[in-house]
């Protein structure tokens, strides 16, 4: 076969290889689009790498305009085999000793997406070794078979011609641009958006992998390599930086890189360099997670959740994977997984490492292969070590695993139906103190790993069988836990519809215990005397009753007028009780027991109380009133009112009698008071006006010269001549000095007025806790002296509680 039969078959075959790239582009899935509009600048980006001299790196340069792109490097120029392979994509990469991920391959017809003409401009270097200048055209706007060949042809001659220039000798200026004229097609315009963003976002891991790049300015911005800080041992740890500068601004970015046997795991972080503080940060949701010093386009899903960086891996010929069965691949992803625990114990061994959820991201899908071996793996791994910083005001910096050792759940993580209750409930869960839950600043990104394990309606179930003061152990207030659970409820309806709620909403009710909200109605301001007679008949009523203080179903009791229950509806249950039991004590002849005696007599008082409410909304029980008080009931009632008529008390003097002997009680029940609260206690307040006042004065002017008059007849007591005489000695307007046989004493002059004494100053209390004292009094009629025995018998007091007074 002639020289010439040869180069048919290979023009042919250069031909169909580009026919069916080219028919692969516009043909192929909205997908495989997608995939292609990203590769082609790092097609571009790996071809110049593979052109960097041995021992040096390259600065690459892209500009994006509107009308067009320029992509240009400084490595080694483009020589004849290299301009060869770039027309006819028939690559000798694989022949060649040098290491090259590029260099021409059909990876670079993704690149025609942006325009089926590229000009190449930059130096050329001949076959004999010498330079020329390079304006050369590459043209694919024909697309169909004949077309490419016979431009192929026309570009292969071009080539030799530009070949024999070599007598043009020129500076050897290492300066090769690719220039693409946009069409300004959507297509072009999409993969020139995709293609940018990408870049952006992989620059810094491009420039810690890949050492023959030493910058990449995009648009006057340049991403530029500058330093590397180690982290002390374990293990070879150090943090990777780049430096971004433009016209505005100079910052940098920052890569934790671990490396081992040829293979590194990677990851963006923030770095506090004088404090050691690591803060890890997410991984962008487009980026790849293999890279063999480029990014595998496609790999954006791969089950790891840091990025994966090996020089060794054997990837698919699109670029876009890692061959699951090589045994190579097998080997460095088994050293991936080793590093990442690595990391992850360099994280629960050092409290100065944050937000470690970001580095935890796994999908949750089927998985098989090498992905099933790095997610059982990993997530196993994650699950038990203490990564979770806790919240908790009490304590220092705490970190505890999402599982125990046997499995069990170790931290809440409340979930919700709609995204922007998400930290609505997680306060919600902080304000009441329920168990374990992250702080609020990594909640929802450890929610993101874990997913929320614990629902809105999973809280309520918790109340079933509780009563409120369980349940406000941790508010340690009623208040507090009412306005809590008003939170939650007004949370739950907003995050999932009223009718769910309903169905399966405890709520607290009056007896304090927990009851199905369809089970419960509104209060609607009962009268509180008639629902505490109710609760006295049916004591069940009370857990049908909404606390007062839940407000959150107020929208939905006003939409069901069936579910409200008033004073009127409450009388009536009371009518239909006492109906019941009149009844069967007349036709069963049952006897009326003590406790429903008391509840009638509450009844009757309420008729003599509230006559006109009663008319109104107790009609039938206000006509059988006298059914409601027995013979013997009746006779100890009028029993007791005599005795308060004959003792001279209205219903005021009454009140205050048994407001003062439950004071007393109350003394007596706690042997813990001291002097001065027994003092505070039993101090009379009184409301005091100019009249009282005058009224008050009149009386115990009254009792003073009474009291002087009948103690001046009696020959033990020595007084002076006359009372203006005895009142220039007095103490106070109702203590005076007195001799009781030669001997001095103190008395305290009363008015009884009422039947009772009233003590206004602390004079007169220190006086009586003497022992040379006597208290007088004086009605207006008599004079007595009153002693410890009449105190006694008065207030009907038969133990005294021994105390240091």
């Amino acid at each position: 076969m002639t020289k010439d039969k040869y180069f048919e078959i290979a023009l042919n075959t250069s031909t169909s290889k580009i026919f069916n790239e080219i028919k692969n582009i516009k043909e192929s899935s909205e997908e495989k689009k997608n995939e292609i509009r990203r590769r082609w600048i790092w097609e571009l980006i790996q071809n110049a790498s593979d052109c960097t001299p041995i021992n040096s790196s390259i600065n690459i340069s892209l500009e994006v305009a509107n009308d067009k792109i320029s992509f240009s490097h400084d490595g080694t120029p483009f020589s004849y085999d290299n301009l060869f392979s770039l027309i006819t994509q028939c690559s000798e990469k694989q022949l060649s000793k040098e290491k090259m991920t590029g260099k021409f391959g059909t990876g670079f017809m993704s690149t025609f997406l942006l325009s089926e003409i590229i000009e190449i401009e930059g130096a050329f270097i001949c076959e004999n070794g010498l330079w020329t200048n390079l304006n050369f055209t590459i043209d694919r706007t024909d697309g169909d078979f004949h077309a490419i060949r016979s431009k192929t042809e026309e570009m292969l001659s071009n080539l030799d011609n530009l070949n024999l220039r070599s007598s043009e000798a020129v500076e050897k200026i290492n300066k090769t641009t690719f220039i693409y004229n946009l069409k300004k097609n959507p297509e072009s315009v999409t993969a020139v958006k995709q293609g940018v963003e990408d870049l952006i976002a992989t620059i810094p891991f491009l420039l810690a992998f890949n050492e023959n790049i030493n910058s990449i300015t995009y648009n006057n911005n340049i991403y530029e390599r500058e330093i590397t800080n180690s982290i002390p041992p374990p293990l070879d740890k150090n943090i990777f930086s780049i430096k971004t500068e433009n016209v505005d601004s100079n910052t940098r970015k920052h890569i934790l890189l671990l490396k081992r046997n040829n293979v590194t795991i990677a990851c963006p972080v923030t770095y506090d360099l004088e404090n050691k503080l690591l803060s890890f940060l997410a991984i962008p949701e487009n980026m790849p997670k293999l890279f063999c010093d480029f990014p595998l386009i496609g790999s954006e899903d791969y089950s790891f959740p840091v990025i994966v960086n090996s020089d060794l891996f054997d990837v698919e010929i699109d670029r876009n994977a890692i061959r699951d069965g090589n045994a190579e691949n097998r080997k460095i992803i088994e050293e991936a997984v080793s590093l990442y625990k690595l990391l992850i114990d360099y994280c629960t061994d050092n409290v100065t490492t944050r937000n470690e959820f970001n580095i935890c991201s796994l999908k949750n899908r089927q998985y098989s292969g090498l992905q099933k071996y790095c997610y059982d793996e990993i997530k196993g791994y994650i699950e038990k070590k203490p990564l979770i910083p806790i919240n908790n005001s009490f304590s220092e910096y705490k970190r505890i695993p999402y599982l125990d050792d046997s499995g069990k759940i170790q931290v809440y993580l409340p979930k919700v139906k709609k995204e922007h209750n998400e930290i609505f409930f997680w306060e919600l869960f902080a304000d009441g103190g329920y168990g374990s839950i992250p702080t609020r600043e990594t909640f929802l990104g450890w929610k993101k790993i874990f997913g929320g394990n614990f629902s809105l309606a999973q809280f309520n179930s918790m109340f079933e069988e509780m009563n409120i003061t369980e349940f406000n152990g941790y508010l340690n207030d009623e208040f507090k836990t009412c306005e809590w659970l008003n939170r939650f409820y007004l949370l739950w309806l907003d995050d999932e519809s009223l009718e769910q709620v309903i169905k399966l909403a405890f709520v607290p009710t009056q007896n304090k215990n927990f009851n199905l909200i369809s089970n419960v109605y509104c209060d609607s301001n009962i009268n509180a005397e008639l629902k505490e007679i109710i609760f006295a008949l049916d004591s069940s009523y009370k857990k049908e009753l909404l606390d007062n203080s839940i407000s959150a179903f107020d929208t939905y009791y006003q939409n069901n007028p069936l579910k409200v229950h008033d004073t009127k509806l409450c009388a009536g249950l009371i009518e239909n009780q006492v109906t019941a039991i009149l009844s069967e004590e007349t036709v069963n002849q049952v006897e009326r027991k003590t406790e429903v005696q008391v509840i009638f007599n509450k009844l009757t008082d309420f008729f003599l109380l509230e006559p006109k409410l009663s008319e109104e909304v107790l009609p039938k029980s206000l006509s059988k009133r006298m059914l409601l008080s027995s013979p013997e009931e009746t006779l100890r009632r009028m029993k007791i009112a005599e005795k308060v008529e004959r003792n001279g008390l209205d219903m005021e003097g009454l009140d205050e009698l048994l407001n003062n002997h439950q004071q007393i009680k109350n003394i007596l029940e706690n042997p813990q008071l001291d002097l001065e609260q027994i003092r505070t206690i039993l101090k009379h307040v009184v409301t005091s006006t100019p009249e009282m006042r005058r009224y008050f004065e009149s009386l115990l002017e009254r009792s003073v010269s009474n009291v002087y008059s009948y103690l001046k007849k009696i020959q033990r007591y020595s007084l002076p001549t006359t009372l203006e005489e005895w009142k220039a000695n007095q103490y106070t307007e109702t203590i005076f000095p007195i001799k009781k046989d030669d001997k001095e004493l103190t008395i305290v002059i009363r008015p009884t007025d009422g039947s009772q004494i009233i003590f206004h100053s602390e004079g007169e209390l220190e006086v009586l806790d003497s022992t040379e004292y006597e208290l007088w009094t004086d009605n207006g009629t008599e004079q007595k002296i009153i002693t410890l025995g009449d105190l006694l018998k008065t207030t009907g007091i038969s133990k005294i509680p021994l105390r240091k007074l």
